[in-house]
């Protein structure tokens, strides 16, 4: 019995429609998932060593080299200076690849002139080299990063404002690249998790960082923001929820700046019970919650829970930072680095050039601006509060004598555990140049966020003085 016509256009068109399926999807893996794909630590061409070529330099935005390879006996061997405070960056070789080992990888092999260093290989015995990359962080401000980080697991996160470029990112407890493959089992199964970078894959409670969003869901759902006031006796009681102030400290009567300046969970409380979950769930989407982030090495996605069903209990939690919201350092960094360029969040990056075997620049990285997440009279009042924060408030170990510094503290509590301590923020406040962002986790002693924020923040602006 043949077919009928019907039956065969039926089976034409279904066979069209699964081979425009498939089409897509291969073309989604070749154009949008090519970098994860190319990167990732499950593909055998990250692993796979080409020891014809010597591997290229990595070297820091002053031209210091970071890791480099030397040939020994048939094989290329690779080195790391400044491994340890550069360590979350530059990742590794030898047990697969991670960092900027892994993400630029072919880079690292790529060759150029390709047909002249063959040649020139051949008749000389000349190495054949692959292209350098040229970081944007500063292996000097690495440095003082990992120092005041001390014994802290954390992280430290100083981008430029204006462009994105991340000039220092430092997580602890770090390793040694160079001993990678003899330590590898023992970092492994060290509870500590030094071989997570906490700056960008380190997930934490904002805590009182997060009032910068409940300020600003305010800003834009409810028309008398500025004439609510509440006035604060140290605690309050929501239905199966009381709210705190740090160390049940009564604030009285407090508009939003005096609030926000002496960080009164109970003001941001009754503020969110007021506004309610919609506008606040809103904010936090508008803020890039949830969204996965554009950049050039592994990320967690910050997360945001609350939604219109969610309980009042869960609402008045959330909006001081604690609940079930998560963040990373690069995330924080990149919002309060929005609020210091006027409103708009520039793209971060980690890799500036790219140069050739004699060191001449071959491709440049341009800025990239992304989403606009504050008005102008949004950032005039954020910053006002930021810096009443660091002149008067919970954050004045971050005032500095030689420029204004904006900024907000924030305190995760964990229970039965330290809590983590958050600093973030920018300077100069009315010009600025670079912000930053500090997580102290389990904190015990040593430097506080503030401090380092604000250690960071002058080395930032004031190289020479170094």
């Amino acid at each position: 019995m043949q077919p009928s016509k019907k039956s065969m256009i039926r089976i034409f068109g279904l066979l069209t429609v699964l081979f425009l399926i498939t089409g897509g999807y291969l073309l989604k893996i070749a154009v949008v998932d090519s970098d994860t794909m190319i990167t990732n630590s499950y593909n055998p061409r990250v692993n796979a060593e080409d020891h014809s070529i010597r591997r290229g330099d990595i070297k820091d935005i002053n031209g210091n080299v970071l890791a480099y390879s030397q040939k020994e006996g048939d094989t290329y061997v690779r080195y790391y200076n400044d491994g340890e405070n550069c360590a979350h960056v530059l990742g590794y070789t030898g047990m697969g690849k991670a960092g900027v080992e892994a993400s630029q990888n072919f880079t690292l092999e790529n060759i150029s002139h390709e047909f002249s260093q063959r040649l020139s290989a051949f008749l000389t015995g000349d190495e054949v080299v692959g292209n350098s990359v040229v970081l944007t962080i500063d292996s000097y401000l690495q440095e003082i990063a990992t120092n005041l980080l001390g014994n802290n697991k954390g992280a430290v996160v100083v981008t430029e404002v204006s462009t994105g470029r991340i000039v220092c990112m430092v997580s602890k407890p770090n390793y040694d690249p160079q001993t990678i493959a003899d330590d590898w089992e023992t970092l492994r199964q060290d509870e500590n998790s030094p071989i997570l970078n906490r700056a960008t894959q380190g997930l934490y409670p904002p805590g009182s960082t997060f009032k910068i969003i409940t300020a600003v869901a305010a800003m834009r759902h409810m028309s008398d923001w500025q004439s609510f006031t509440y006035t604060c006796t140290g605690e309050e009681t929501f239905p199966d929820k009381v709210i705190h102030c740090f160390n049940e400290k009564a604030h009285g009567e407090v508009d939003m700046q005096e609030a926000f300046a002496q960080s009164c969970n109970c003001y941001f409380a009754a503020l969110a019970d007021k506004m309610g979950n919609e506008a606040l769930a809103e904010t936090a989407q508008q803020m890039g919650f949830g969204q996965k982030s554009i950049f050039d090495m592994p990320s967690s996605t910050s997360s945001f829970a609350l939604t219109a069903d969610s309980t009042e209990s869960e609402l008045v939690e959330t909006s001081i930072g604690q609940g079930k919201t998560l963040v990373t350092p690069l995330f924080m960094a990149n919002l309060v680095s929005a609020i210091a360029n006027g409103g708009t969040a520039m793209q971060p990056y980690i890799v500036d050039h790219v140069e050739d075997e004699n060191g001449e620049t071959i491709s440049t990285h341009l800025p990239q601006m992304g989403e606009t997440l504050f008005s102008q009279e949004e950032v005039e009042q954020l910053r006002s509060m930021m810096i009443g924060v660091v002149e008067t408030g919970t954050g004045t170990q971050a005032d500095s004598d030689y420029f204004q510094v904006a900024g907000k503290t924030g305190t995760a509590e964990n229970e039965g555990e330290n809590d983590h301590l958050w600093f973030v923020g920018f300077a100069p406040a009315e010009d600025p140049q670079y912000a930053v962002a500090v997580i102290a986790e389990n904190a015990q002693g040593g430097n506080h966020p503030s401090v380092i924020a604000r250690k960071m923040l002058y080395n930032a602006i004031y190289p020479e003085d170094r």
